[in-house]
């Protein structure tokens, strides 16, 4: 059976066509690769680009789990069946507006390359990432946004999944760029600082005991 472009071949045995090897179940696991960026409060202005996992200094497990600038942990391997953008909808004790993650979303746009190979690139809001929380609130001026669908099930996978080794480069971008076909566009502008999270998920292979 297929799950993700991994196949089954044996009891507690998979193949990852993408990476062309066969592991044991122990030696390997389901999950994501991310990093985080910033975007301060206030208009943001056409050219704006953020880079995603480059800058590591201070960051923690809530931002990202990359320990080497742009590269995945030394001794693995990952198949990259899915990308997602989710912008948080808190930050500490701070309340993320509504307003700043819709217009986040519909204004931002996304590039993802492995090297200098274009993976993918479009609108944040196609990059659904299957997580936030969901629900319903009666708080004043407030509202529960997410990207798509807070469901795992619901995040549209990669049609081929991209291998990815600790040699290779992740380069990915948030850019902000001009609508200027659009009679009367402004710029959006935000109520807060806003933190917007890439996730690579995938299957992870890595040396046992990581």
């Amino acid at each position: 059976m297929a799950n993700g472009g991994v196949i089954v071949t044996g009891p507690g045995v998979i193949t990852v066509p993408a990476l062309g090897k066969s592991f044991k179940l122990t030696e390997s696991r389901e999950d994501d690769v991310f990093d985080s960026v910033t975007q301060a409060s206030g208009s943001v202005s056409a050219g704006t680009s953020l880079e995603l996992f480059r800058d590591l200094g201070n960051k923690f497990l809530q931002h990202t789990n990359l320990k080497t600038p742009r590269r995945i942990n030394a001794e693995s391997e990952m198949a990259l069946t899915r990308i997602g953008v989710h912008v948080a909808q808190a930050i500490g004790n701070t309340m993320v507006s509504d307003d700043d993650i819709i217009k986040i979303l519909h204004t931002g746009t996304l590039t993802f390359k492995i090297n200098d190979r274009l993976v993918t690139e479009g609108p944040l809001m196609k990059y659904q990432a299957g997580v936030g929380a969901a629900g319903q609130t009666n708080r004043t001026d407030t509202g529960v946004v997410t990207n798509g669908v807070a469901s795992q099930a619901a995040a549209p996978n990669l049609l081929v999944p991209q291998p990815i080794s600790d040699k290779d480069d992740l380069n990915g971008t948030v850019d902000f760029k001009n609508a200027t076909w659009i009679s009367g566009y402004t710029a959006p502008s935000l109520d807060g600082t806003n933190v917007i999270s890439c996730l690579l998920h995938g299957i992870i292979k890595a040396p046992l005991g990581r």
